[in-house]
C-alpha cells in the first residue's frame, strides 16, 4: 500500500513539472561554438583555411566625387606622392596632360601660385627622377616630372605630368578654383607622355573598360558636383535610352550637333547652324557653353541678356523662369537645356548675378563647346573603345 502511494505521488509530481515547462513555454536548444577565423588561422600559419577566402578583391572601375565652385567649376581631390600631398584637379576633357604648380613657382611674378597647393617632389618618396623635359603649353610653362597620383581606391604609380613654375596672369587662372588638371582627352592631345592618366589606369589594369561617364549636379543646396565613373557607366542617373554619336577626330571629344535652337514660342524656334552642322567639343572644365563670335550676339539677345563684363552677358535673375528653353538636336534626338541650366548665379561684392552660360567660343574654325551648362543636364558616357559619346536624359530626384 505503502509503495502504491510513492508511485501515486512521484507520477503526480511529474506530470505538474512538464505543465508548468509547457506553460513557461521553455525550449531547450543545444549551442554549437564555432571556431573563430583567428583561431583557424593559428591552428594553419600557412593561411591556407578550409570554406574561408582571404584577399581583396581589386576594383574594376571607380566613382569619383565632383565638388563645385561657384555654380560653374566642377573638381575633385587628389594625392601626390607619398606622403600624399593633396591637391584639387578639374578632370577636363580639352587637355590631354595632367599639370600641378610647382614649388618652383614664384608667387610674386604668378599670383595663380599664392593660395594653391604647390608639389613638392622633394617631400615625396615615391618621386621618379627623369631627364628634365620642358613642357609649354598655353603660357603654362614647366618640366615633366614624375610620381604616383592616388583618388578614391585608386593608386595610379609612375604617372608622368607637368610641374608648372610660370602660370599667365589671365582671368581664365585668376577665376580658377582647382589647383590643377588632370585631362581627359584623347592620348593624341599629351605632351608629356604616351600614356596620360586615364591610359595608364587601362594599361595597368586599374579599370578594365576604357570608357568613363559623368553626372554634374548644381543643385545649390549641396556642395557635391556630381560623379565622374571611371570605368563604366552608372544607370541609377539614366532615364530612358542612350545615343550615341561617332567622335570626328581623336583629339578632342567632338562630334556633330545638326541642330541649336531657342524656342521663340509654341510653333517657332529661331535655328542655328544652318544650312549644316555645328562642329562641337566637350568641355568638363567649366560652366560655360562656347558660341562661335558670329552668333554669340543674336543668340544672348534672343534670351533678354545684356552684355556684362569679360564678354559675359547676363539676364534679371526675377526672370528666369520666363526664359525659352533651347534644343540640340544630337544624332536622331532632340535634348532640351532648360533656364536653369544655362544660368549661373553668381554672389557678387554687388550682389547676385545671373550669368548666361553663353561666351564665345575658344576654339578654331567655328566650333562650339558644351560645358556644364549643357552638361548638367543630361547623362554623359566617353567610351575610348568605340570611339564615341554617348547622351542620356537624367532621372529626375
Amino acid at each position: 500500500m505503502f509503495r502504491l502511494l510513492v508511485f501515486l505521488l512521484t507520477f503526480i509530481l511529474l506530470i505538474c513539472m512538464a505543465t508548468t515547462s509547457i506553460e513557461n513555454r521553455i525550449y531547450r536548444l543545444p549551442l554549437i561554438r564555432r571556431q573563430s577565423t583567428l583561431e583557424k588561422l593559428l591552428q594553419n600559419p600557412d593561411g591556407k583555411v578550409k570554406d574561408m577566402k582571404i584577399g581583396k578583391i581589386k576594383p574594376t572601375n571607380e566613382n569619383i566625387t565632383l565638388f563645385k565652385y561657384l555654380d560653374s567649376e566642377f573638381y575633385s581631390e587628389v594625392l601626390v606622392g607619398k606622403p600624399g600631398q593633396k591637391f584639387k584637379v578639374i578632370f577636363d576633357t580639352t587637355w590631354g596632360d595632367m599639370w600641378l604648380p610647382s614649388v618652383l613657382c614664384s608667387p610674386k611674378l604668378y599670383p595663380f601660385c599664392e593660395k594653391k597647393n604647390l608639389y613638392d617632389s622633394s617631400r615625396s618618396s615615391t618621386h621618379v627622377p627623369i631627364k628634365p623635359e620642358p613642357f609649354n603649353i598655353s603660357g603654362l610653362v614647366g618640366n615633366v616630372t614624375c610620381d604616383t597620383v592616388r583618388l578614391s581606391h585608386l593608386n595610379v604609380t609612375d604617372l608622368l605630368f607637368a610641374e608648372i613654375i610660370e602660370v599667365p596672369n589671365i582671368i581664365d587662372f585668376e577665376v580658377m578654383k582647382a589647383d590643377g588638371i588632370i585631362g581627359l582627352g584623347y592620348k593624341t592631345l599629351a605632351k608629356t607622355t604616351e600614356v596620360p592618366f586615364f591610359y595608364k589606369l587601362i594599361k595597368d589594369k586599374k579599370i578594365l573598360k576604357p570608357i568613363f561617364s559623368l553626372y554634374i549636379n548644381r543643385d545649390p543646396g549641396t556642395t557635391k558636383g556630381g560623379i565622374i565613373f571611371l570605368g563604366g557607366i552608372e544607370p541609377k542617373h539614366i532615364n530612358g535610352t542612350i545615343t550615341y554619336v561617332p567622335v570626328i577626330h581623336q583629339a578632342y571629344w567632338q562630334f556633330e550637333m545638326t541642330q541649336f535652337s531657342v524656342q521663340i514660342n509654341k510653333t517657332y524656334s529661331e535655328p542655328f547652324c544652318s544650312p549644316s552642322v555645328c562642329q562641337t567639343v566637350l568641355d568638363t572644365s567649366n560652366n560655360k557653353i562656347g558660341v562661335p563670335a558670329k552668333y554669340l550676339l543674336k543668340l544672348n539677345t534672343l534670351i533678354k541678356a545684356k552684355e556684362y563684363k569679360y564678354n559675359r552677358y547676363y539676364v534679371s535673375c526675377n526672370t528666369i523662369n520666363k526664359l525659352p528653353n533651347i534644343i540640340l538636336h544630337i544624332g536622331d534626338r532632340d535634348f532640351k537645356l532648360e533656364p536653369r541650366h544655362y544660368i549661373q548665379r553668381i554672389e557678387t561684392s554687388n550682389g547676385l548675378v545671373c550669368l548666361t552660360a553663353f561666351g564665345e567660343t575658344e576654339l578654331d574654325n567655328d566650333r562650339w563647346s558644351l560645358g556644364g551648362g549643357f552638361l548638367s543636364s543630361v547623362y554623359t558616357i566617353f567610351d575610348i573603345e568605340n570611339n564615341q559619346i554617348g547622351f542620356a536624359n537624367l532621372r529626375s530626384g
